[in-house]
């Protein structure tokens, strides 16, 4: 679960106190006058980390940089006696409203049964919903690898604390005892790295520059604070959909249409917020595929599952119903599961079938999975911080337990690798750059050495 929490203040720039009638007629224009403060705090998980579940984008240093909003008003404009300073609120207020017109989604009512209906134009084998009877059916591969062994690699979300993945990925590379995947998943930020895992060790610089060259500015943009209300989101993510438009080139999409000819799986996981499901993706199915979308497809369901809901736009899928264009809501994976082995139904059920089992699991979680001691303090923002922090830490921690349980139970090989928990979290800028060629080259290390996997859960103390 992924739980947004969004709050602004908007104050009117300081004044001479007033009183009597003139204070009340001063207070009566002053709402609109301008922004002073605003402050998104984003309660998340899946591709933020739970270590930093709050991020609060103040403006006032760039209120600072900028000046004051009544600043932006020409000399005399702002004189009550004009009122030309009414006109320029008018003017930014409508301004601010067709911003968010531009920014708003419009999109035609569908019921449940179109829901359920709906399908991808041209690639029936897309996608199908995760707690489906036959999921785990649908996600056994027809590979073995070289020593007749199947071995499925699971990566979690966890933000900016990708760069631990990725770091490792490589490190293993170099230890030179790295498998060829039968199955890769990926949720949220492992959705950005799965395709590049799966395509293997060549693969390992192009995800090194993704998690070791970018920065907030290359996987965000935040809205201007007016226009958030009436906005499906906070931020925009044209960034991220650029970046992942240069890092996942048409040749890389047809070369896992190849590896998925072979009998390999790739597998990435949305939320879909209108029926509230998740929905597994078939990536090799649509690279595969004949449809002239394909690719933009591809790229999207990437985006979708990095989009964190109301910080990052969802991302609007369209599928047919009927005979009927539906546009479907697409969030963050990270919002139903925050990593994916093999659905929960199935694995509580009991009911993965013998062909579907790997023999090998390898699961990478992008995060710490014990908690870690802070007193907090008795105000609204931490004790909702540290809240939700503990609730997906332990929603992580409930799904490997599982797949450890199950994995014992039929005498699979279970290795788990997460961030210890001494690493010092990111207590700079979300994406800041150092913290992540920092953590990249942690991750590789711990690669290289090949002590990086764990046989079982940690227990709470360890």
């Amino acid at each position: 679960m992924l739980i947004t929490l969004t709050v602004m203040r908007v104050f009117s720039p300081r004044a001479p106190r007033l009183s009597g009638q003139h204070a009340a007629r001063k207070n009566a224009s002053a709402p609109c006058d301008c922004v002073r403060r605003s402050c998104c705090l984003v309660l998340r998980a899946g591709l933020f980390s739970p270590s930093a579940m709050v991020r609060i984008h103040a403006s006032q240093a760039r209120m600072k940089r900028r000046g004051r909003l009544r600043a932006w008003i020409p000399a005399g404009f702002a004189k009550r006696n004009t009122g030309l300073g009414g006109l320029f609120r008018a003017a930014l207020l409508a301004a601010s409203l067709t911003l968010a017109g531009c920014a708003t989604i419009n999109r035609e009512p569908f019921n449940e049964r179109q829901q359920a209906e709906a399908a991808i134009p041209g690639m029936p084998q897309a996608r199908f919903w995760a707690d489906a009877p036959g999921a785990a059916r649908l996600m056994a591969p027809a590979f073995s690898g070289a020593d007749g062994e199947r071995s499925l690699l699971a990566l979690s979300g966890g933000s900016d604390n990708g760069a631990y993945g990725a770091g490792l990925l490589g490190g293993w590379t170099k230890a030179g005892t790295r498998p060829e995947f039968a199955v890769v998943t990926g949720v949220s930020t492992g959705a950005l790295i799965a395709p590049f895992a799966f395509l293997g060790p060549d693969q390992d610089a192009a995800l090194e520059k993704v998690f070791t060259g970018t920065s907030a500015k290359d996987i965000y943009k935040n809205r201007f604070p007016l226009v958030i209300p009436f906005s499906p989101s906070i931020a925009s993510t044209k960034p991220l959909a650029r970046l992942i438009g240069t890092a996942l080139t048409d040749a890389l999409i047809d070369r896992i249409a190849a590896e998925h000819a072979r009998g390999r799986r790739l597998f990435v996981g949305t939320a879909n917020l209108d029926a509230q499901r998740m929905v597994i993706w078939n990536m090799g199915a649509i690279a595969a595929s004949k449809a002239p979308g394909r690719y933009a497809l591809f790229r999207q369901v990437l985006l979708a599952s990095s989009a964190i809901p109301a910080f990052f736009p969802p991302v609007m899928i369209r599928a047919e119903a009927g005979g009927r264009v539906i546009s479907e809501m697409h969030v963050d994976g990270g919002t139903t599961a925050q990593i994916l082995t093999l659905p929960d139904e199935a694995i509580v059920a009991g009911a993965v079938p013998a062909a579907a089992r790997p023999m090998h699991i390898y699961m990478i979680v992008n995060n710490k999975l014990n908690g870690e001691f802070k007193l907090v303090k008795p105000r609204t923002v931490p004790i909702a911080s540290q809240a939700i922090s503990l609730n997906m830490r332990r929603s992580m921690a409930s799904t490997v337990g599982l797949s450890y349980l199950y994995a014992k139970a039929h005498g699979i090989d279970f290795n788990l690798s997460f961030i210890d928990k001494a690493y010092p979290a990111n207590d700079k800028n979300l994406f800041d750059t150092a913290f992540m060629q920092a953590l990249f080259a942690y991750g590789r290390k711990l690669g290289e050495t090949g002590t990086f996997w764990a046989k079982r859960p940690p227990d709470e103390d360890e």
